[in-house]
């Protein structure tokens, strides 16, 4: 094996390990937040439980394009193994936390390290590898984005009973810092892209006025697409991931392994996936993901009463998490096709901010609509307020599934002009 080819599946590896970890953290709290309350005491009243979540979602929304420009300047690879270190030690304070502004104050440090660690780790693995192979293993890698927002209330819950609270975060600081030792050991850091070594893609990007036009339309649908996507799953997810323990009365351990289903879905269709979009691009994968989205969102607010069998529910979480895969393989591909060159790493930094606000959005929305039409004095009231945040959340990956559409045009433009780079013109004939 080539020190090139080696040195790219450890940036795959490492990568896809640290977009795991952070992105666990942001929904492994949900089934840890009652051990949290009782073990803080009555400062942890619901505010401060809601600023668990927000403490870290907050500068992962805002701080992305400054961690890109950062990069620009200082190195993407330095800045983001310090990033792994950041969120190592937020890890390490929040496990440590005795009251909950420490847990508050602990989680920002977190989230600051992640808003580092989520857009460079895009373009360092996209950097690494080669354009034909790059749809496939993104894809494997992209999902792994997936599979954390729907396992973290199951390993949230499995922590909480077997263990405690504090060892959610205790988990993160010794695989933290192995991955940033292992990324100064073998990663590369990603050569700038200068005026007189431009790629194919480079060229065909920047050919005309009418093309740079559709590229930056197939940027700004990808950046509507990751707020809608986020928005629709974690609007939603906030609240369906309480319904075994609240309505049910199941424990943590048992309300996490009744998502199995949703959570085994990436793993099975990432790697179709991948393959999928190397032949048709990612516009296709992406409008699945969010029809399947919209057809989970919707089932489950069909279905849902205080009364509803497991097996009921199973078609609800299949079709969720094979579309959260969808979704989250063909992302990263849609956006570095349509981004240029030169500016993948800013177009990811302000991806990663979109995506989060679309969670904080989404969030935020599905606060209103359940205090709206129900609330947490029952069974009864909590799946009234439920069963109309999933009709929002449906409509919402409606909308994105809409969106997909303004995608299409530049990405086939785009990878025309990579296999066909645009021919010199030929003088006039007189």
């Amino acid at each position: 094996m080539t020190a090139k080819r080696r040195s790219a599946r450890t940036a795959c590896a490492v990568t896809a390990l640290a977009v795991f970890m952070c992105g666990l953290d942001h929904l492994v709290l949900l089934t840890a937040l009652t051990a949290i309350r009782s073990d803080l005491g009555r400062d942890a009243d619901g505010v401060a439980a809601a600023w668990f979540v927000n403490a870290y979602l907050v500068p992962v929304a805002v701080l992305p394009p400054l961690m890109t420009r950062l990069a620009a300047r200082y190195g993407q690879l330095r800045v983001f193994t310090t990033a792994l270190v950041v969120f190592s030690m937020g890890s390490a304070g929040a496990a440590s936390s005795s009251t909950a502004q420490l847990l508050t104050i602990a989680r920002a440090v977190q989230g600051v390290g992640a808003a580092g660690v989520l857009p460079l780790s895009l373009t360092l693995v996209a950097g690494a590898v080669s354009a034909a192979r790059r749809p496939v293993l993104l894809g494997v890698w992209g999902a792994l984005g997936g599979l954390a927002v729907a396992v973290g209330p199951l390993v949230g819950g499995a922590v909480v009973q077997w263990g405690g609270w504090q060892y959610v975060f205790w988990i993160n600081v010794p695989l933290g810092l192995l991955l940033a030792a292992t990324a100064l050991s073998f990663m590369r850091e990603p050569p700038a892209t200068s005026a007189g070594a431009r790629t194919p893609t480079a060229r065909g990007r920047e050919a005309g006025t009418g093309r740079r036009g559709r590229a930056s339309r197939g940027v700004l649908a990808v950046h509507v697409c990751g707020f809608l996507m986020h928005a629709a799953v974690f609007g939603t997810v906030f609240w369906l991931a309480q319904f075994p323990q609240i309505v049910q009365g199941h424990s943590p351990w048992v309300a996490g392994l009744r998502i199995l289903p949703w959570t085994a879905m990436p793993l099975v269709m990432a790697p179709v996936a991948g393959l999928t979009m190397a032949r048709t691009g990612p516009r296709p994968v992406l409008a699945a993901g969010f029809v399947l989205t919209a057809a989970s969102s919707a089932w489950f607010a069909l279905i849902l009463s205080p009364q509803t069998a497991y097996v009921m529910q199973l078609p609800g979480l299949l079709a969720g998490g094979a579309g959260m895969a969808l979704f989250f393989t063909a992302a990263p591909e849609a956006l570095l096709v349509n981004a240029p060159v030169a500016s993948a790493s800013a177009a990811a930094g302000v991806n990663s901010s979109v995506r989060e606000i679309g969670a904080l959005a989404g969030v935020a929305a599905s606060a209103v609509l359940f205090a709206h039409t129900g609330s947490t004095d029952g069974p009864v009231q909590f799946t009234n307020g439920l069963a109309a945040v999933l009709w929002g959340g449906a409509a919402v990956a409606v909308l994105g599934a809409l969106t997909t559409a303004a995608t299409g045009p530049a990405v086939r433009l785009l990878r025309s002009e990579v296999l066909e780079p645009a021919a010199p013109k030929r003088p006039a004939v007189t």
